[in-house]
C-alpha cells in the first residue's frame, strides 16, 4: 500500500520534470534554428553566389506565404518596380569625353552577359564608347551586382562628380540579383539587359525620362535604348 501511494505521489513530480525538459528542448531548438536562420539571411546578403540568391528567393516565398500574398500579387506589386534608386539629377554632370573605361566585377554568368550585351548595345550607337579594363582599380566604371530584398530598385549606379568641373570622375553599377534572378517578378533576358542599359546610362550622365519611350525611364526596364536616349547623349557630350 506504501509503493502505491509513492507511486501516486511521484506522477505529478514526473509530469512536471517532463512538460520542463519539453520545454527546454524545445527552446534550444528554437534557439538552434534562429542562429541558423541568421546565418543564412547574412550569407544569403553577403554573397554573390547562386546559392545565396537560391536562399534569398525562399526566405522570400516564406515571406509571401506568411502575409497571404500569391505570386501573381507580387508580379502586380513589381510590375513598376524602380529601375534605379532614387538619385539626384545630374545636372548635366558627364565624362571629359565621351569615352570610359569599365570593369565588370561581377562573377554572376547572367548579370556579366547582361552588361556585355548592355556596353556592346551602347558602343553600337556610337554616342559613347566603353572600352573594358581587366584592372579594377583603373578603371572609370565598376560593373557589379548585388542581393538586397529590402532594396526597391532591381539596380543603381553610385557616381562620383568634381563639383568643380562637374566632370564625373567614378560610377559603380549594380544590378540587384535578388529581381532580376527572381522567376517570379518576370524579368526576361531582355529586360535583364534594359536595366543594366538603364545604370550605364547613369554612368554616362544620363538623368530619368518618363516623358516618352526611353530605356532611361524610372520604371519597369521595358525598352531598350531609343533614338532619344542617342540624341540627349549626342547633345550632352556635343561640347
Amino acid at each position: 500500500m506504501k509503493k502505491f501511494v509513492r507511486v501516486i505521489y511521484r506522477i505529478p513530480k514526473l509530469i512536471l520534470q517532463f512538460i520542463w525538459n519539453l520545454i527546454w528542448g524545445l527552446f534550444k531548438l528554437a534557439l538552434i534554428l534562429a542562429l541558423v536562420g541568421y546565418g543564412l539571411i547574412y550569407y544569403a546578403n553577403n554573397s554573390q553566389s547562386t546559392l545565396a540568391t537560391n536562399i534569398n528567393q525562399a526566405f522570400r516565398q516564406v515571406e509571401l506565404g506568411f502575409s497571404g500574398n500569391s505570386t501573381s500579387d507580387v508580379e502586380k506589386s513589381v510590375s513598376n518596380l524602380s529601375t534605379t534608386d532614387t538619385i539626384p539629377e545630374s545636372n548635366g554632370a558627364r565624362w571629359a569625353q565621351n569615352t570610359a573605361s569599365i570593369y565588370i566585377q561581377s562573377t554572376d554568368e547572367t548579370m556579366v552577359a547582361a552588361y556585355k550585351e548592355a556596353i556592346t548595345n551602347w558602343n553600337n550607337t556610337g554616342a559613347f564608347i566603353f572600352t573594358f579594363t581587366d584592372d579594377a582599380s583603373k578603371a572609370d566604371i565598376v560593373a557589379t551586382d548585388y542581393s538586397d530584398a529590402n532594396s526597391q530598385a532591381a539596380g543603381l549606379a553610385d557616381s562620383q562628380t568634381n563639383v568643380v568641373t562637374n566632370r564625373i570622375t567614378h560610377v559603380e553599377v549594380k544590378l540587384n540579383r535578388y529581381f532580376l534572378l527572381n522567376p517570379d517578378f518576370g524579368y526576361t533576358h531582355k529586360r535583364i539587359v534594359n536595366t543594366a542599359e538603364h545604370e550605364l546610362g547613369h554612368a554616362i550622365g544620363l538623368d530619368h525620362d518618363d516623358s516618352r519611350a526611353s530605356v532611361m525611364q524610372s520604371a519597369g526596364s521595358y525598352y531598350g535604348i531609343q533614338q532619344t536616349d542617342i540624341d540627349r547623349v549626342h547633345a550632352l557630350y556635343a561640347n
